[in-house]
């Protein structure tokens, strides 16, 4: 006898689900929730206002993550042997840390290899751009918080971020590193990178703290993209006229989500990759 499962019905005291045309906004917001927003106002309100959950591919960032973690533990490593007058960490410390993330990740055994030989060559350049840094590694993968006033009485909300990488230089000051596992860009496309550009805002604004003494970091000087898999790091600057500017557009748009502006935008090739694809009656017929 086939046995069907289903769901219970749902009690009519049952409270209703949030929706995104009253449910509480959020008090904190990031160069992800920005660019979700700027991409799909609707898909921000999914996410971050009705926080559903949607559907991802087990998987789906798997490669990208292991790659960052085993960046961020041999950045770690290095911090720890410098501070104690240790010698530096063997590779090892990489190829452990990718492993150990591989095998959560939801990948098959098959996947797994797969990955695991893809990430040889990664991991090889990686420890060759290493060697070649000047600047003493301060903190990987630190967050930072600041304050950012809405115009009018509308109050504020708290800009927050992860940072892959910090370094002080040798003139002492701060230089910020982010990993990509996507393609390599060019250097036009580093100097307009808007995730750079909240993480200099972040620092400017004394949002970044050195975690050995918690001492207030000084403005980035510097900012890079290392590009993984090609082992390119490109480096750029932001001057007080594009953080102001930075800002200005963030109040501008988190004003917008402040009024409820929730439309959708929808595009092939948006919605193609959105998790909410499956259940959002705007998505394009054609993704």
């Amino acid at each position: 006898m086939t046995t069907i499962e289903t769901t219970p019905p749902i009690p009519d005291d049952a409270p209703a689900p949030p929706s995104m045309t009253d449910a509480p906004l959020p008090a904190y917001e990031s160069h992800s929730s920005i660019s979700t927003y700027l991409a799909c106002p609707l898909r921000y309100g999914f996410r971050y206002v009705e926080r559903r959950p949607g559907e991802v591919r087990p998987g789906q960032f798997a490669f990208g993550s292991a790659v960052h973690k085993a960046f961020e533990a041999f950045g770690l490593a290095r911090i720890r042997a410098r501070a104690d007058g240790l010698a530096e960490p063997r590779p090892e410390v990489l190829q452990a840390a990718l492993d150990r993330k591989l095998s959560s990740s939801g990948l098959t055994d098959a996947e797994i290899e797969e990955a695991r030989l893809r990430a040889v060559p990664v991991l090889a350049r990686f420890l060759e751009v290493e060697t070649g840094m000047a600047a003493q590694p301060v903190a990987v993968e630190v967050g930072f918080g600041v304050g950012v006033e809405l115009a009018g009485d509308a109050g504020g909300f708290r800009f927050v971020g992860y940072v892959d990488r910090v370094d002080r230089a040798p003139d002492g000051t701060t230089v910020i590193v982010d990993y990509k596992t996507g393609r390599t860009r060019g250097q036009g496309d580093v100097d307009a990178d808007a995730q750079l550009t909240a993480y200099a805002f972040g620092c400017a604004r004394g949002g970044l703290r050195d975690p050995a003494t918690g001492a207030i970091l000084p403005p980035a000087s510097r900012l890079g993209l290392y590009f993984a898999e090609s082992g390119e790091l490109l480096w750029t600057t932001r001057t007080d006229e594009q953080l102001a500017a930075f800002e200005s557009g963030l109040v501008e748009t988190v004003g917008r989500i402040h009024d409820r502006e929730f439309a959708a935008r929808p595009a092939p090739w948006r919605c193609r990759w959105c998790e909410y694809r499956g259940e959002c009656p705007e998505t394009s017929p054609a993704a």
